[in-house]
């Protein structure tokens, strides 16, 4: 019950601070500040490499909060804290907008995955009452897509790697610009093998390769 009411102000806290962005954002003023971005995030903002996530299709909140916290460092990072030093709190919000209304592309499933499948679904759909983990669905949504503007960052097609690797900063206190530090919670009890496995399924949202 904690856990469950302690997402509901999350999301509730998000989407407060998320309708002023809807009404300032200009997607096409986004698509003339992303010139940087490409060499890394690929053209539209689909990433080809594993390590860097895709953008395309992502919640345009979450992406105008990451900007602001790579610039003001709360989301340390050598790479971007360059990247978004000329990046203005207004921007963030048009860039964030112009790569939401970009279409993701299928990521690539490696089918040497699949032993890791049925436990992702497990924990995604059931979380794990013996630790308290909580269910993924509950905030990134059965589909892989949570309600949009509530800064909740898309799943699905998203790279397993760059998933993998985010989870484990969390668990490891490397990143905590999470809202009321709900994913460390969360995230502090899990294994490194439902990590994996985790990702890979809010990845693929799918059992079958």
């Amino acid at each position: 019950m904690l856990l469950k009411t302690t997402y509901c102000l999350f999301a509730f806290t998000y989407l407060l601070s998320s309708l002023a962005i809807a009404v300032q954002a200009d997607a096409k003023i986004g698509q003339s500040k992303v010139a940087t971005c490409i060499g890394c995030h690929g053209l539209g903002g689909n990433s080809m490499v594993p390590n860097f996530p895709a953008l395309a299709g992502q919640d345009a909140a979450y992406i105008a909060k990451q900007l602001k916290d790579f610039k003001g460092s709360s989301r340390p990072s050598a790479i971007m804290a360059g990247m978004v030093a000329s990046i203005s709190t207004v921007d963030a919000t048009h860039i964030g907008a112009y790569y939401a209304q970009q279409t993701r592309t299928a990521i690539n499933k490696d089918k040497t995955k699949a032993a890791v499948l049925a436990l992702g679904k497990k924990l995604y759909e059931n979380g794990n009452p013996e630790t308290g983990q909580a269910a993924c669905f509950t905030c990134h949504g059965k589909d892989g897509k949570p309600l949009q503007n509530f800064g909740i960052p898309i799943l699905k097609n998203q790279h397993p790697q760059y998933i993998i690797t985010t989870l484990k900063l969390f668990k490891d206190k490397g990143r905590t610009n999470d809202r009321e530090r709900a994913m460390s919670r969360i995230i502090a009890t899990m294994s490194d093998e439902e990590i994996e496995a985790v990702s890979y399924y809010s990845s693929y949202l799918s059992t079958d390769l």
